[in-house]
């Protein structure tokens, strides 16, 4: 983590942080909440986030800002270790489930899609990555709901679970979509079960479900939708769905890494299996549903963007879906080996020294060299090592640089410019922490929104230099 929480004092605002900052100036903070889900979206937890607690809108750009960055990175680990303390009880230390958290944590850093979507762009770490680490606590608690025996606690855990729904619903789509889903068929699954109706689940979905109607039905949505233009049918949005799908589970699977971990936890794996009572063995007591959730909604999301942008998912969408295939492969994993174990009686399990020490051989290799070698995908950053990149940006100095650009750009946008205003152009970027910059157009949204702020009436960059410019 250490890249990630130096490179925080580094960050800039980008893009919709400078429109926030404007809107917000037009209509009030409150107004602003409005506004977004009158005009722009229904994700009215995101809208609330932005309007009080944006950092930009306050005028902070630079050391406030990072400080909200580094308090999202600081909520992955902590987001982790309150779904494992929840699942996992009292059967393990706090230092341990702290590693387990950090183990989790590197696995997420190492090839989340982008590191600058989730980290370094407040707009987009409260709309997505904030609601996506609610969402471990809302399984954990979840979890927590189903193995207690009191009905007070019960209760307690049912009413915490439809409290953070109703907060994540209101995040973003790709959080609410599964949370839709897995609510809905674990509340017909278990009334199918007791052969009676399964109130608490019932309820629970239809708090999932009145919450994703107030998000997804919201008069912004559907005028941002009407500025959009659809190319796609249904069946091409679907083959195009599907086949991003794939793409993404390849890239997340093919290094290996998690189905090594795997293999090395499974004699972890075995001795929870003997505790009947955990949170954990309430929820994998259906693998097969996860397997059925985890492809539908994979499928599902990547369908809705290509039909309704046509564009791919971008990639702080994909950094929430990241996060929850980590949860699902470790889960179902854990659950058709709990299955296996119980039909053919296992009580032991051990993973060979050597096979071991090849895993873990294996892993070392691909987290020190796998960035090195493509795999499936037409991405620029596809199975890039996002730690290596991180490390690389700070020591090799291009997060000072850009720093220093930044800092001198805003100082000679507060002198006495011209209306019509043209900045340098930002010189080798770092990756981990820019998510975008200013265009040569003028005219277009982000440039519009950064020449408000600053009390311009318009600002661009000039043109990238030509090959036949550079210096040799």
């Amino acid at each position: 983590m250490l890249p990630f929480l130096v490179l925080c004092w580094y960050a800039h605002p980008s893009a919709d942080d400078f429109l926030m900052a404007t809107q917000v100036d037009q209509n009030g903070h409150f107004g602003q909440i409005t506004y977004l889900y009158m005009q722009w979206t229904g994700r009215y937890t995101s809208a609330v986030l932005w309007a009080l607690l944006h950092p930009v809108t306050y005028g902070f750009i630079t050391e406030g800002y990072g400080a909200v960055c580094l308090l999202m990175i600081l909520a992955v680990p902590a987001a982790w270790y309150a779904l494992l303390r929840m699942l996992l009880g009292t059967q393990y230390g706090r230092w341990q489930l702290w590693l387990a958290s950090g183990l989790l944590t590197l696995l997420f850093l190492y090839q989340m899609p982008s590191t600058a979507e989730a980290f370094y762009w407040i707009t987009s770490n409260f709309n997505y990555l904030l609601p996506a680490l609610l969402s471990l606590i809302w399984l954990g608690a979840l979890g927590k709901h189903a193995s207690s025996t009191a009905a007070r606690s019960r209760r307690n855990w049912l009413v915490a679970a439809c409290l953070l729904a109703v907060v994540i619903v209101g995040g973003n789509e790709t959080n609410a979509v599964p949370l839709l889903l897995g609510a809905g068929a674990f509340a017909i699954l278990c009334s199918l079960e007791q052969r009676r109706i399964a109130w608490p689940y019932v309820l629970l979905a239809l708090v999932v479900g009145a919450a994703c109607t107030a998000t997804f039905l919201a008069p912004g949505n559907f005028v941002r939708l009407d500025q959009s233009t659809r190319q796609y049918t249904v069946w091409q949005a679907l083959d195009k769905g599907g086949l991003a799908a794939y793409r993404l589970v390849v890239n997340w699977l093919g290094n290996g890494v998690l189905l090594a971990l795997t293999v090395l936890l499974a004699p972890v794996g075995i001795g929870l299996h003997k505790v009947p009572t955990l949170p954990l063995n309430r929820l994998a007591k259906r693998p097969l549903l996860m397997l059925v959730l985890m492809a539908v909604s994979l499928m599902f999301l990547m369908f809705v963007a290509f039909w309704t942008t046509s564009l791919a998912m971008p990639p702080r969408s994909k950094n929430v879906l990241y996060l929850f295939f980590l949860v699902w492969w470790f889960l179902h994993a854990y659950a058709w080996a709990r299955y296996g174990w119980s039909k053919l009686g296992v009580q032991r399990l051990a993973v060979p020294r050597a096979l071991q020490w090849g895993l873990i051989l294996w892993v070392v290799v691909v987290f020190a060299f796998g960035h090195t070698r493509r795999m499936r995908g037409r991405e620029p950053r596809d199975n890039a090592n996002n730690i290596v990149v991180a490390y690389r940006d700070w020591l090799g100095g291009a997060a000072a640089r850009y720093d220093r650009q930044l800092t001198a750009r805003y100082a000679y946008l507060r002198t006495a410019t011209p209306p019509d205003v043209m900045v340098e152009r930002l010189l080798d970027p770092p990756a981990t922490v820019l998510f975008s910059d200013l265009e040569t157009n003028p005219n277009d949204w982000a440039n519009q929104a950064y020449a408000e702020y600053f009390g311009k009436r318009s600002i661009r960059v000039p043109e990238p230099p030509t090959a036949d410019s550079r210096q040799p």
